[in-house]
């Protein structure tokens, strides 16, 4: 892991801002969607590339857990299938695996067009509504920073200055 130690100390892949985040969760969900193995690691490479949160872009791809990847794929299937114009094959009642591999290339198509699909729109969709709960967040704490002000609730900071004020007690100065 040496090689990749500057990558990891970077602050970039750590900040927690609007742009690192929002772009962190639209790569997390896009990938997701993707019937692809090791969909953990494309997110990381793609954040890296991106130069976005690392670790909300590695979380985001568990919006295919073990307990939603079945229903999400099925539906990126028969809409890939649906886009695609292809019969859609109805679940065998006696499944056995070689006759699903045989059948796979067919599906896989429909499944890896449907999560594109699915992916692109979710994510963009998702993306946007961070933007804008984001925006709301810090436009309703802005206002009642303002309104604390406003009652003296809030004190405000002094700019520091050079000058002291008579009667402070100020380290001497160093011969010139």
């Amino acid at each position: 892991m040496s090689p990749f130690s500057y990558l990891m100390t970077h602050p970039v892949y750590f900040s927690v801002n609007r742009k690192t985040i929002g772009r962190a969760i639209w790569i997390g969900l896009f990938v997701g969607f993707l019937p692809i193995p090791m969909q953990m690691l494309v997110a990381v490479m793609l954040a890296l590339v991106a130069r976005v949160n690392i670790p909300v872009a590695a979380i985001g791809v568990w919006v295919t857990n073990p307990f939603t990847m079945v229903p999400l794929y099925y539906l990126a299937y028969r809409l890939g299938a649906t886009m695609l114009e292809m019969p859609i094959e109805p679940w065998p009642a006696d499944f056995n695996f070689s006759a699903f591999y045989q059948d796979m290339g067919g599906i896989w198509i429909a499944m890896l067009y449907g999560g594109v699909v699915l992916g692109l729109s979710l994510a963009t969709a998702s993306y946007i509504l961070f933007n804008v709960v984001w925006r709301i967040s810090t436009a309703y704490k802005y206002r009642e920073r303002k309104q604390k002000r406003r009652s003296g609730r809030l004190r405000k900071v002094k700019p520091i200055t050079a000058r002291a004020e008579p009667g402070e007690n100020l380290p001497p100065r160093p011969p010139s």
